[in-house]
């Protein structure tokens, strides 16, 4: 079985996230061309965009792993706990 790239890995966080390109690229405050870059394997997301995705998806719910950008095979929903913040593992 052949390793997903990192950019199969945004579009599917993306897409489980149920967000355009669009939407993705502006809640992380990128232009949609970079996402579009991203997702065709065209470029890499840079330690701080990773953090960003990170932080993105915990903040709407969702666990990914902080080195590849996967998505657990059974995804783990996070708690929302108001007064408190979620942090990225």
């Amino acid at each position: 079985m052949q390793q997903a790239t990192t950019g199969q890995m945004i579009r599917q966080l993306r897409q489980k996230l149920d967000m355009t390109q669009e939407e993705f690229a502006h809640s992380l405050g990128i232009t949609v061309s970079t996402v579009n870059r991203w997702e065709n394997c065209h470029s890499e997301p840079s330690k701080l965009a990773r953090a960003s995705i990170v932080g993105l998806a915990v903040k709407r719910g969702l666990a990914v792993d902080p080195v590849t950008l996967a998505l657990p095979e059974q995804p783990e929903r996070i708690a929302s706990m108001s007064g408190f913040q979620a942090f990225a593992r």
